[in-house]
């Protein structure tokens, strides 16, 4: 499926705010239907790998602040240099050059790295209120261990898609995309330089990439988001491009 017309996003922060924070909780609800073995302390999918939006960012960063931890992140951030994700295109990017039937590499979306997250303080996450989206979405049906990765059911994964995109969607005005580590240092010298390297520009979605039986449940999850939010043209355009009621 293919948007036709770009969906605007509204340009203040807080608009964009408040419908990062409706995906947030559409997806808890949504993903209290499984069965996972996630739970405090289990800590084998927080790495260094996880990536996010500049608007991300910038809710991270202003927690860190609030907490007086910045001169601490700083300190940290200058040690994950060689930690840091190499992706070459976006989600959405990846999302048209699939929909456009083109070959994409298997690492565009930039490598993992197993190396623990910054935030981790004795295997709990310091800044679990505001984990980017890129957090929220892992989980797995069984434990997970040295030897054993994640496992989640395919529909799970679909929705996990669909929801990135959404994130990266409200930030293709100008906003940018990438890793944690890269996000947060950027927004740190960018307050001083305008520095944007190591960033990928956001894009639009250009479509979701979804089964025909996958279809009702977007367009319901969509729905969902739409009446959450008070800034509800934005998901109403989305509903309209993909899913006409």
């Amino acid at each position: 499926m293919i948007i036709q017309q770009q969906v605007c996003v509204p340009a203040g922060m807080d608009h964009k705010k408040e419908l990062l924070h409706a995906v947030y909780g559409v997806y808890s609800g949504w993903v209290e239907r499984f069965p996972l073995a996630c739970q405090k302390g289990c800590a084998f999918c927080c790495t260094q790998s996880v990536t996010m939006t500049s608007l991300e960012g910038e809710e991270v960063l202003g927690f860190v602040k609030r907490k007086g931890m910045e001169k601490w992140l700083i300190e940290k951030l200058g040690k994950t240099t060689a930690a840091k994700s190499k992706a070459v295109i976006t989600t959405n990017q990846y999302a048209r050059a699939c929909l456009e039937h083109q070959k994409v590499d298997e690492d565009a979306l930039g490598g993992w790295n197993f190396t623990p997250c910054i935030f981790l303080r004795e295997k709990i996450c310091s800044i679990y209120e505001v984990r980017p989206f890129g957090c929220r979405s892992f989980g797995s049906l069984m434990r997970c261990s040295d030897n054993s990765g994640a496992e989640i059911a395919p529909i799970h994964l679909t929705v996990n898609t669909v929801f990135t995109q959404i994130v990266e969607h409200f930030v293709s005005d100008g906003g940018y995309w990438g890793n944690m580590a890269d996000i947060l240092e950027n927004l740190i010298e960018n307050q001083a330089s305008g520095s944007t390297r190591s960033l990928l520009p956001a894009q639009p979605i250009p479509g979701f990439l979804l089964e025909p039986y996958e279809v009702k449940l977007i367009h319901v999850l969509l729905k969902q988001l739409y009446e959450q939010s008070v800034e509800k043209q934005t998901f109403g355009d989305l509903i309209d491009n993909f899913m006409p009621i």
